[in-house]
């Protein structure tokens, strides 16, 4: 498995629709506007802002200026505050990160509309979130519409603006780290901390560049600023090349930020980079609180159980920076903490025993506790924490806080858990990780099955995890009214003109299609289904080859060779299994890496062998303390979970794959479940054995068969042959997609609502 954390922000990725042309309008016609609308100076409860036209509303809460220097938010007694006209007002930020795409859209292409900004913020809002938070510098409408926003507010939306790093160039092409003071780097870092002062005080223009956001940027939204996250998450081997690169540099020392004594090289380097953005605020009159990005697997705590070397490996200490009596507005700490990766966090003792204010013992408040323990005297902000509501999973977490396979409302749960935690170990302000569901995420375990990785946007894979992380589900279709429900109903299915047809066996069959899944319809003669008693088997036949017959389904002959078979046996639910020859897991993790069990006879496809459909968790882990080596671990994704997909319903289950009512029964299956690695363009894996890589291969449909029988079936008497039917659909690219406010959302509203409220310490030392 990856050692990698898994990527939980945008990456910037290339215009493919730019051309040199286009660039080169782009540009000149921002310099004729910059050239011609000139300047104004607003009043001194504004800010200065390069003249709209009277298009975007001049900001109107209250400014301290001082010395000449404007603030709104400051650092005051430790804590994070806002002016609110007469005093500093401390307290906890309960807020949210920002994802830039849509459906059918990567980061860099920052698709999301003014229209849709305007949709959301007062969502947001609704759901007394405080604060938002984005991780790069987006398109100008953002900013029009957060002014615009905000301008109509007694209480406005504040913003937690990020600067993204020259994270790729860090990594470096062999993945062994980059030294961060490499003039390229160094030099494209303080550009983007240039634009992005410029972009937040509203007065850049920014040219057409591949992967990154450009336009005239008017709306001065600093007075809405509660602080700047400067960077992304450090790759560790970045930070100890740098390190060995300087050794015996003297400290930054810069007029607004300084590196202690015992600052690294490369924590010297970020002071510097933090007394860049402090200059360039400074050109505006402006100050605001600074912080840079950070996460567990550089933190400056101590892992001694921590099984994986590079997850422990360097330390990036924000106490080693500091800034100078000249940057009044402050400095304050943010992390990514999460309570399943990296494994130190389940895994060292002094974690797993900690007990939290309810009395339970708690490793992720065992972490919070030491982590702010060890940042007295300034803010601490957990900048992303959070659950995703998806049907696959990628790591095992304790207390039930594992990465994936939670129903909306356990994501709803376990997030409001975690907020009490944060808020209970005196932190500063909690930034729920997302707004939104993003299809192009990616994650360690099923990455490798999306290909091309460049159409990966174009479809929902409910077993990703990355993909599920928001309080908005963005779900397949224009709207909930054409989305597929599995209810026991046909509707549905009569508006899109299909009927069951007779497929012999007493069975009647039709499928469908979305971005997200295959759907089947089958309804049963001569009475209701009685899963105590019946048993149904499914197989599907998606590319040449497999198997006609399946050692699980005995005196079952199928006329076409199966990849996958799904069973539900008589009173056991159901379950999809895989052709062991088809079987990614055992074909990589057997036969290959030889880290679990793997018999020879599994690479034959016609063998009848169906293995259970997994998902690799962990690789076997030596934990250096306890001085034991924790198993493999992996997940059995094919179990088919019952409920319907109607948020209405009180019988609602986002991890649903079936419902049945009567004769009716309804299926939805995930692509991937399937052995799609692309169904826009309708491919699937080739049988791995022979590769060396998983390679897709085109796709004639999905051909299913059905028979039904009861219990005595797995004896292998009284079975019918079954039918086939055959299911194609049209490719699609830009798929249509329909937002819906997760069950998640109600309980984080009230959750958030309770913690608008003070810092629990009142001072700090």
């Amino acid at each position: 498995m990856s050692s990698r954390k898994n990527f939980r922000r945008p990456r910037p990725i290339p215009y493919l629709f730019l051309s040199f042309l286009g660039i080169v309008v782009l540009v000149l016609i921002g310099m004729l506007v910059w050239r011609f609308i000139g300047f104004s100076t607003a009043s001194t409860a504004n800010t200065e802002s390069i003249d709209s036209g009277g298009s975007i509303p001049e900001a109107r809460v209250p400014v301290f200026e001082e010395n000449g220097i404007k603030r709104t938010t400051s650092v005051v007694e430790g804590q994070l505050a806002v002016y609110d006209g007469t005093d500093w007002k401390k307290s906890f930020w309960p807020g949210i990160n920002f994802g830039a795409t849509t459906p059918g859209h990567y980061p860099g292409q920052v698709s999301p509309t003014k229209d849709d900004y305007l949709r959301w913020f007062p969502m947001m809002q609704e759901m007394n979130i405080k604060a938002v938070r984005v991780y790069t510098i987006l398109p100008p409408n953002f900013y029009e519409a957060l002014a615009e926003y905000n301008a109509k507010q007694t209480e406005p939306l504040m913003l937690m603006q990020g600067i993204w790093s020259p994270e790729e160039e860090l990594i470096g092409a062999d993945g062994n780290g980059r030294d961060a003071f490499t003039h390229t780097i160094k030099a494209g870092f303080e550009k983007e901390i240039r634009d992005a002062a410029a972009v937040v005080h509203g007065q850049a223009v920014l040219p057409a560049s591949p992967g990154h956001a450009s336009g005239t940027y008017t709306a001065d939204v600093s007075p809405y600023l509660l602080g700047w996250v400067l960077g992304t998450e450090w790759y560790p081997y970045a930070v100890q090349t740098t390190n060995e690169a300087h050794t015996g540099l003297n400290p930054y020392a810069g007029e607004y930020f300084r590196a202690k004594a015992e600052a690294s090289p490369f924590e010297s380097w970020l002071a510097e980079m933090l007394d860049v953005l402090a200059t360039e605020e400074m050109k505006y009159g402006w100050q605001h609180p600074i912080s840079f990005t950070n996460w567990v697997t550089t933190d400056p705590l101590d892992h001694p159980n921590e099984p994986l070397e590079q997850e422990d490996l360097v330390p990036v200490d924000p106490m080693h920076m500091e800034p100078t009596e000249s940057w009044t507005a402050g400095y304050f700490a943010s992390y990514h903490v999460y309570p399943y990766y990296p494994d130190s966090l389940r895994r060292d003792r002094k974690y797993v025993d900690y007990v939290n204010d309810e009395g339970v013992k708690d490793p992720y408040a065992g972490y919070l506790h030491e982590l702010r323990e060890h940042h007295k005297g300034i803010p601490l902000v957990i900048a992303e924490f959070g659950m995703p509501s998806s049907r696959g999973i990628a790591h095992y977490g304790l207390l039930g806080r594992s990465q994936g396979m939670h129903t909306e409302k356990q994501q709803g749960e376990l997030n409001a858990g975690m907020l009490h935690q944060i808020y209970n170990e005196d932190y500063d302000g909690a930034m729920l990780f997302e707004w939104q569901d993003e299809w192009f995420k990616f994650t360690w375990n099923t990455i490798e099955l999306e290909v091309p990785g460049d159409r990966r946007a174009m479809w929902r894979n409910r077993l990703t995890n990355e993909e599920h992380f928001g309080v908005l589900a963005i779900e397949p279709e224009e709207s909930a009214e054409k989305l597929m429900t599995i209810d026991g109903n046909t509707d549905d299915w009569e508006k899109r003109g299909l009927a069951a047809e007779d497929i012999g066996n007493g069975l009647h069959m039709a499928m469908t299609s979305d971005s997200s899944d295959l759907y089947i319809l089958l309804q049963k003669d001569g009475g209701d289904w009685n899963f105590d008693e019946d048993v149904l088997t499914l197989g599907f036949d998606t590319t040449p080859g497999g198997s006609t017959s399946a050692k699980l389904a005995p005196g079952i002959k199928f006329d076409s060779g199966l990849e996958f078979l799904a069973r539900f046996e008589a009173g056991q639910g159901g379950r999809l299994y895989v052709n062991s020859a088809y079987d990614q897991f055992s074909w990589l993790y057997g036969y290959k890496l030889k880290s679990v069990p793997y018999k020879a006879e599994y690479a034959d496809e016609e063998a009848g062998i169906f293995l259970p459909w997994k998902l690799a968790l962990n690789r076997e882990l030596y934990l250096p303390q306890s001085k034991v080596t924790a198993p493999f671990e992996a997940y059995d994704v094919g179990k088919l979970h019952w409920g319907t997909n109607d948020p209405d319903s009180e019988k609602f289950n986002n991890l649903s794959d079936w419902y049945l009512q009567g004769d009716t029964l309804e299926l939805r299956i995930p692509w991937m479940l399937l052995g799609f690695t692309d169904p826009s363009k309708l491919q699937v894996w080739k049988y791995p054995y022979g590769t060396e890589a998983v390679t897709p291969i085109d796709t004639n449909g999905v051909s299913v068969s059905a028979v039904l029988s009861g219990a005595e079936a797995s004896t292998g008497s009284n079975v019918a042959s079954p039918a086939s039917k055959t299911y194609i659909w049209d490719a699609w690219d830009l798929p249509p997609y329909h937002e819906r406010q997760k069950k998640s959302f109600a309980i984080l509203k009230d959750t958030f609502a309770e913690y608008d409220k003070p810092v629990k310490g009142s001072t700090r030392e």
